[in-house]
């Protein structure tokens, strides 16, 4: 198999994965058809851009008892990557299939799929620990008896993890089913979870299976296939995809959007302007004859999910995929649930992060306090500063970045940068204390940030500066301050530092001469 990273963010990655078929971009999400209704075709596929689909192997054997296995491409008119689901779903919702791991697979081979899936034995939501233990076995011995009969290396197997919400036999079945070769691995179990809004026990399933896997192959989470998971599943490291929710929300009149799901009855208008919704309305759709309105809520739900993968795969491009997440949190309670959950990992998804971007960031306020680019600051702060001076000057970062180019306090840097006595440090109400040494390292110089803040801002940020003041044991310092934050680190500093060693300046009614001239005096006479 071929499987090329070409971008990463968080641990979400821009890949292409190449099958004997053609080769598709991910992440990506296979629209499942069903072999026996299928109500796209495949000119649609092509105008979405959409070059990996899947179908379900298990009813395709069922639906032509007695017949000879035909190709699966001609079967759904379909010439690109077609993947094949083995009937575990089956199991999951009725508790039996009537075929066997071995013969699954061998139809598989014989009705040339790309992509196949091995007959696992799926765990459910609801299932205690000794059965989750139970399904982890199995699925592994059913691994085991696919591996002895697969004759086809042009097919791409996927390897099933199992074990439900149980983390503990998450990571056991992934870490057997890393010690067997599939070119693809997937968790199962998920839909229930992803129906009752349990974002939460997902993350923790994801990064489970994640730690114990292969780092260089692609990884599937199955059943997923909304679009307002999308950012956070691929943040999380997940490649791949697979829903039919496109056409059964399209049925029950559901239409799917980044931030959510609206009821057809319930609109007035489309917002949308994608092809399926340019020139109707909702009452035109649900008024309209021959399942016209079921069809194009179907595309409408794929132009959705398909346009917001390729908005998640620009937000890696550019080194923004937090800021994604940070927007899309802000749609439901859950989903902000969910990021609340993910920050709890944010140092796994920090060893993962580009240290340096093709573009700066954005702060964004509380939210951001977590991302990568901050933690990784956080860990330079105590050796950034080589030498250890007798004077601290600290000074405000403003909207100018670097900092000690803003246009009020340049001067000022200037005349004290190379004194031997004296250390600059900047105070920045996106990144906390910023010591000069820093001023002009990623993504330091690049962020976007708020120029002011609410009260609880200001002093956890202002505690922050005098933090790290303090730990450069200073025997002098010297604050301008500048505006409300600059108060709030007076406020501050004050409590660290006695008055015969602390000295504020007023930013804000000094000129920088005077600024200057005060500091040359009180370096000499401290010395």
């Amino acid at each position: 198999m071929s499987f090329q990273v070409h971008c990463k963010d968080l641990l979400g990655r821009i890949g292409t994965i190449n099958t004997k078929s053609g080769a598709f971009a991910t992440p990506h999400m296979f629209p499942v058809l069903d072999p026996h209704h299928r109500i796209l075709g495949r000119k649609f596929f092509d105008r979405v851009g959409i070059n990996a689909v899947m179908t379900n192997a298990y009813l395709l054997k069922r639906g032509r008892p007695g017949l000879d296995p035909v190709d699966v491409h001609g079967t759904l008119d379909y010439p690109n990557t077609v993947a094949t689901d083995s009937g575990a779903y089956q199991i999951l919702e009725y508790g039996y299939v009537g075929v066997t791991p071995e013969e699954i697979v061998a139809y598989q081979e014989k009705i040339n799929t790309d992509i196949g899936v091995i007959l696992d034995f799926p765990t459910g939501f609801k299932s205690d620990a000794s059965r989750a233990r139970w399904t982890v076995d199995e699925t592994v011995r059913r691994a085991d008896q696919a591996l002895e009969v697969i004759t086809r290396k042009d097919i791409l197997w996927v390897g099933p993890v199992q074990g439900g919400v149980h983390l503990k036999e998450v990571e056991r079945s992934a870490r057997l089913m890393a010690d067997r070769d599939f070119d693809i691995y997937a968790l199962g179990s998920p839909t229930e979870l992803m129906e009752t809004q349990r974002y939460d026990l997902l993350v923790d399933m994801i990064v489970a299976a994640k730690n114990a896997l292969p780092k260089g192959k692609p990884f599937h989470l199955f059943g997923a296939g909304h679009p307002v998971l999308f950012p956070f599943l691929v943040a999380l490291g997940c490649d791949l995809f697979d829903s039919a929710a496109y056409a059964l929300y399209a049925r029950a009149g559901r239409y799917l959007t980044p931030e959510g799901t609206l009821l057809l009855r319930d609109m007035v208008e489309f917002a949308c302007p994608c092809p399926a919704c340019v020139d109707t309305s909702p009452d035109e759709l649900m008024k309209s004859q021959d399942n016209e309105g079921e069809t194009r809520l179907a595309q409408h739900n794929l132009w959705t999910c398909f346009s917001e993968l390729r908005r998640v795969r620009e937000a890696i491009r550019k080194g923004r995929l937090w800021e994604l997440l940070e927007l899309r949190s802000q749609a439901h309670p859950a989903l902000k649930e969910c990021f609340t959950r993910i920050v709890q990992y944010a140092e796994i998804l920090e060893r993962s992060t580009p240290a340096v971007k093709p573009r700066g960031i954005f702060y964004l306020g509380l939210s951001s306090n977590s991302r990568p680019e901050k933690l990784r600051f956080v860990s330079k702060l105590p050796g950034s500063v080589e030498e250890r001076r007798k004077l601290v000057l600290v000074l405000p970062g403003r909207w100018r970045r670097p900092f000690h180019e803003d246009p009020r306090y340049e001067s000022v840097t200037k005349a004290f940068d190379d004194h031997p006595k004296v250390s600059i440090c900047f105070y920045s109400l996106s990144w906390g204390p910023v010591p000069i040494e820093l001023d002009e390292t990623f993504p330091i110089a690049q962020t976007e940030g708020p120029d002011s803040g609410d009260y609880l801002v200001l002093e956890e940020r202002a505690k922050k500066v005098s933090d790290f003041v303090r730990s450069l044991h200073p025997k002098r310092v010297v604050l301008v301050s500048d505006g409300d934050y600059g108060r709030a680190v007076t406020e501050e500093l004050s409590k660290r530092f006695a008055k015969r060693i602390l000295a504020v300046l007023n930013g804000e009614k000094m000129t920088p001469d005077a600024i200057i001239k005060s500091l040359e005096r009180k370096i000499v006479l401290k010395a």
